[in-house]
């Protein structure tokens, strides 16, 4: 046990240095934990809204399997509103389209064309969705249907 020498009459106690370092120290590592818990959770909305729009793309997928028609998805309204854009009341009934949100930007806004088969055509096979805050996510789809998501990664100029 540590104890200090103190003289006759002097009070037991913390002085109001040591009090004073204490709670600055304390504060220092409460502001940089925020900041992390902060970048973490916008890497992972990030990663659901990628996540968002590949499940768009397989569920269509799926319906035009289901149904064995060509269905095509693409953008409408200011490249906000994602869906299918095809004349086909069936698909679209069980699928409805999803807005993008505003402060996300896509590299690209393809059309895909889905087959009945499974295969999907599209004007473009690699989007990169970024949030305009220096993080952005890839996502990759093959003429065979498989669709997948990147991790976040930083872009190399944030916004």
């Amino acid at each position: 046990m540590l104890c200090r020498y103190r003289p006759p009459g002097e009070e037991a106690g913390y002085s109001l240095i040591e009090l004073t370092i204490v709670v600055a120290f304390g504060a220092i590592v409460t502001a940089m934990a925020m900041m992390t818990f902060e970048k973490g959770r916008e890497r992972y909305q990030l990663k659901t809204n990628a996540t968002r729009l590949v499940w768009q793309i397989e569920r269509a997928r799926s319906l035009a399997i289901r149904y064995n028609q060509t269905l095509t998805l693409g953008f409408t309204v200011q490249d906000t509103v994602f869906g299918l854009t095809c004349d086909c009341p069936d698909a679209a009934s069980e699928l409805p389209s999803m807005t993008l949100p505003a402060d996300d930007v896509l590299s690209a806004h393809p059309t895909l064309t889905l087959k009945g088969n499974g295969t999907i055509q599209t004007t473009s096979s690699t989007i990169t969705l970024d949030d305009q805050r220096g993080r952005q996510v890839t996502i990759t789809i093959s003429n065979a249907g498989r669709t997948s998501v990147g991790e976040t990664t930083a872009s190399s100029q944030p916004n």
